[in-house]
């Protein structure tokens, strides 16, 4: 896969085990600097490091390493940066929760989309450049010879 803007083309294909990986470390990365916040700051932002860990993800996996950083930036943040414990979830907790959730969804379903629009941009592309129609440079008139208009 190429991305025209900035010249990358992929050898593997989304969603392989090493963009698993990837994003796995993304999570670990986003705790980390999630504590690394929360001890010089009073900050109250549960999520606000995995936001941008599962975006990153989904850029460079796909759908499926972006999802599964949702869920595992979702289940640590519970566990490790809400107000309550997790046996005492209150409502607040969960709203938090529903709708953390619901965006990362839909950040990863753009980026998929921007995905399915590269590869058929990809497609279109090989498509042209494949099919027997003469180039540009065969279009343009032959300027060599002067014509008078009168004949």
């Amino acid at each position: 896969m190429q991305y025209p803007l900035l010249g990358i083309r992929r050898k593997q294909s989304l969603g392989s085990l090493n963009h698993y990986l990837i994003g796995f470390i993304f999570v670990i990365g986003a705790v980390i600097l999630r504590l690394i916040i929360t001890s010089q700051t009073t900050a109250t932002a549960p999520f606000i490091t995995f936001f941008p860990a599962t975006a990153l993800a989904a850029l460079i996996g796909g759908l499926g390493p972006g999802l599964m950083v949702a869920a595992f930036g979702g289940i640590l943040a519970s566990v490790y940066f809400f107000p309550h414990p997790i046996a005492e979830f209150v409502t607040e907790d969960w709203v938090l929760l529903i709708f953390y959730l619901m965006t990362e969804i839909v950040i990863c379903l753009v980026i998929d989309a921007m995905h399915s629009a590269n590869n058929r941009y990809l497609m279109l592309i090989e498509e042209i450049e494949s099919s027997n129609e003469p180039n540009s440079s065969q279009l343009k008139p032959d300027f060599s010879t002067p014509t008078t208009g009168k004949q």
